[in-house]
């Protein structure tokens, strides 16, 4: 069996699964001591498609209960985002007074964890903090960090682990670059 990893529009291989899994352990701890002995759990959003592979993961690394739900935005066409984020499914959870935690696999302009953050808080939420498991610190756009992530990445279009292009190798089991002079090999 062939694997994804070795397509031609795969320049390479960013993090391993190794050094991902290392990476969602990290951030289990924190989250873990973060709400440790918190009267009510927190409610964990894993933003789709993306963040579910992350959070998931996340999870299963975590000693304390939480509540799970997800939304479903969109703000990207293809490789390039659109400045705009649209609520596609809305969570399923009353967030009042509840401690909420924003799961995504990537953080790249800030927009749209921007105004997830924005939009949890003005549904009542106690506290929003923000997760994900790559940062993209030289693609921001809007001033904004997130409390919580896993890898510092470079500004280079991303696949793996929950990332993707148009769908595809969204599960690769690595972070993987892109390598745009061979993305019509994609089929």
């Amino acid at each position: 069996m062939r694997s994804l990893i070795n397509h031609p529009a795969i320049k390479s291989v960013l993090a391993t699964e190794t050094d991902i899994q290392a990476q969602v352990q990290r951030v289990a701890n924190q989250l873990t001591e973060k709400f440790d002995g918190k009267k009510k759990r927190p409610v964990f959003i894993a933003v789709l498609k993306g963040g579910v592979i992350f959070a998931t993961d996340l999870l299963r690394k975590m000693s304390v209960d939480v509540d799970f739900d997800f939304i479903d935005v969109k703000s990207y066409s293809g490789d390039s985002s659109t400045g705009q984020v649209k609520v596609v499914h809305d969570v399923s959870m009353d967030l009042t007074d509840r401690d909420v935690v924003i799961v995504d696999e990537i953080i790249d302009s800030g927009r749209t964890m921007q105004w997830l953050e924005n939009y949890f808080e003005l549904k009542g939420a106690a506290s929003v903090t923000t997760v994900a498991l790559a940062d993209k610190k030289s693609a921001r756009v809007v001033p904004f960090e997130v409390d919580y992530f896993g890898l510092e990445v470079p500004d280079k279009f991303l696949v793996g682990y929950g990332m993707d292009y148009n769908n595809f190798f969204r599960n690769l089991p690595v972070i993987a670059i892109v390598d745009f002079d061979k993305i019509d090999l994609i089929k």
